[in-house]
């Protein structure tokens, strides 16, 4: 039976069992990429929820279930908005209709639920580059005042060149965190490198960076980064990751940290 496979807007196959597996050990099919093959009601991602029907199960007087990828009689097969559903699926699907929820493919609700945590917590990381980057912004102002880092009111090049490495900084801590929030697949080198140097600020920041670099490069974060995962969240718009009061305290916090700090130091150089 032959394969295809989608990575980004592009469409690959044919391809045999052989070489799908192949593909498959080699990294080039993850969890998360699209694939078909004749039998199929529709694109589903790989390694996901049920797994995609066998070869030669959808046979004569057999349908596939669009929702659980199931091969079943027709006689157990009813068909709505010109996709068909099996009678095991079809008490979650009518559910979903009269509540008013989109009707999506098992595969990608799976998928989703598998990954939902890990994203939650790279979109986490995205906060707090937003954060850094509102630091870095208060440090590139305070260095423009009179009095800063020991300067008697003194405004010469360095203290703008300073300044501008401040605010730089500032621009691109901002700029990755957009991409981790929107879970950017180029954002991922950027918040690699990033890390990598924080690793210097032992202990703390060792630990610190080297769980984002382990949320980023990890197999998980190289799926929710993945294209095919950008189609599988546009599929599942009703799964939602409710992030914990507490996490939010300590945003909070942190945020309020980084006010206060900047203020005064505004304020003591003057």
């Amino acid at each position: 039976m032959d394969w295809y496979y989608a990575k980004g807007e592009d469409r690959s196959g044919p391809v045999d069992d052989h070489e799908f597996q192949r593909l498959v050990q080699q990294g080039v099919i993850t969890p998360a990429t699209l694939i078909w093959r004749d039998g199929m009601a529709g694109w589903q991602p790989h390694g996901a929820g049920t797994p995609p029907p066998m070869p030669g199960i959808a046979t004569a007087g057999a349908a596939v279930c669009t929702s659980c990828g199931r091969s079943v009689p027709t006689s157990e097969i009813f068909s709505l908005s010109g996709k068909q559903y099996c009678a095991a699926c079809k008490p979650q699907v009518l559910e979903r209709i009269t509540t008013g929820q989109p009707i999506t493919n098992q595969a990608a609700e799976g998928l989703r639920n598998a990954h939902i945590k890990h994203e939650a917590s790279v979109k986490s990381i995205g906060v707090l580059y937003y954060l850094g980057g509102v630091a870095l912004f208060f440090l590139g102002i305070a260095s423009l005042l009179p009095g800063f880092a020991g300067t008697r009111g003194a405004s010469g090049p360095e203290t703008f060149v300073a300044a501008g490495f401040f605010f730089l900084l500032s621009v691109a801590q901002i700029w990755v965190g957009t991409g981790l929030r929107r879970l950017r697949s180029w954002a991922r080198i950027p918040t690699g490198i990033l890390s990598g140097l924080g690793l210097l600020g032992f202990p703390i920041g060792t630990i610190v960076n080297g769980y984002i670099l382990w949320l980023i490069f990890s197999q998980k974060g190289k799926t929710v980064f993945s294209d095919e995962y950008q189609a599988v969240i546009a599929q599942t718009p009703h799964i939602k990751y409710r992030t914990s009061v507490l996490v939010w305290i300590l945003l909070g916090l942190v945020l309020l940290i980084i006010a206060v700090g900047g203020i005064a130091m505004i304020f003591d150089k003057r």
